[in-house]
């Protein structure tokens, strides 16, 4: 197993195109519709209720803008991953042949419906991890771009739950200020931050220290894992007295593979970056695990 400090010396080059990736998005037009944004007041009951803010239904995407990103990030995966090109070539094979449309596909992940998702890796025969991570990050600019204009007047501060107050996935980082003792939470989907209690599973919100488990790898002290017994999910972690502002969380979540190896063998469950967590029943896709409001007691009988 690769330490994580080899893997994120390994990664600088392919974040560093990520990273560039990025910031041309910022600058671009990516929405002919943005999503429907709510009125400061009615954006923090929704906080307060727990309703994470977007919305995808009746937005509408550029398809130039659709089309000229996942040709480029297409190229960084060909660049940097080159043990997978077979894998990258049949996945930009389906584009080259329209099987796959960039602006449809996106629009399937903004709208979180993974089963559609996953019928068209089965019908294609595709990967299932380099796919999904792909679309992901294909679909990251598209959720940045619409977090920044929900999230104007809107103070992130009351937000008590784990998931995203944006767009609703669950954290696929959590960054400790070793100096204050402060954590926040990182979502991956539309790269949004914010504040969560330390001690607390954001799954289930077990707070019972008896059903939370700390790992911490041989000799990789900076890096753990807070793993809950009572629902069996675990959230990686990174410990340092970094500023979160301009923390490099990207790369600590790809260079931190080791850590959910280890969470596997201990028999951890890693959620799929496709699942989101839904208040409404006719969601696209229901968890087993539904969050409590924090002031709630966890029941462990």
């Amino acid at each position: 197993m690769n330490t994580i400090k080899g893997n994120l010396e390994i990664l600088e080059p392919f974040v560093l195109d990520l990273k560039k990736y990025f910031e041309k998005s910022r600058a671009l037009s990516l929405f002919k519709r943005l999503p429907l944004r709510d009125e400061t007041d009615n954006a923090a009951q929704r906080f307060s209720e727990g309703s994470y803010l977007l919305s995808p239904c009746g937005i509408e995407l550029n398809k130039n803008e659709c089309n000229s990103l996942a040709l480029e990030l297409m190229d960084i995966l060909k660049l940097h991953l080159i043990d997978r090109s077979d894998e990258i070539a049949a996945i930009n094979n389906l584009f080259i042949n329209e099987e796959i449309i960039p602006h449809k596909i996106i629009l399937n992940t903004l709208k979180n419906e993974g089963n559609e998702i996953r019928k068209q890796i089965s019908h294609s025969n595709l990967s299932e991890d380099l796919f999904t991570f792909f679309l992901v990050y294909l679909a990251r600019p598209f959720r940045e771009q619409a977090a920044t204009f929900l999230m104007e007047e809107v103070d992130k501060l009351n937000w008590q739950y784990g998931y995203c107050p944006i767009c609703g996935h669950w954290p696929e980082l959590g960054h400790i200020n070793s100096e204050g003792g402060e954590r926040t939470l990182w979502c991956l989907c539309c790269n949004t931050k914010w504040k969560f209690k330390r001690t607390q599973c954001v799954f289930c919100l077990n707070e019972n220290h008896e059903f939370l488990e700390i790992i911490n790898p041989v000799n990789e002290d900076s890096y753990r894992i807070q793993a809950c017994k009572k629902c069996k999910r675990y959230l990686k972690e990174v410990r340092n007295s970094d500023d979160v502002t301009n923390f490099p969380f990207d790369k600590i979540y790809l260079g931190t593979i080791p850590l959910d190896i280890i969470s596997e063998n201990q028999g951890y469950i890693q959620e799929s970056i496709l699942t989101v967590r839904y208040d409404n029943s006719n969601g696209n896709e229901l968890l087993m695990y539904r969050q409590k409001v924090m002031k709630e007691k966890i029941n462990f009988n």
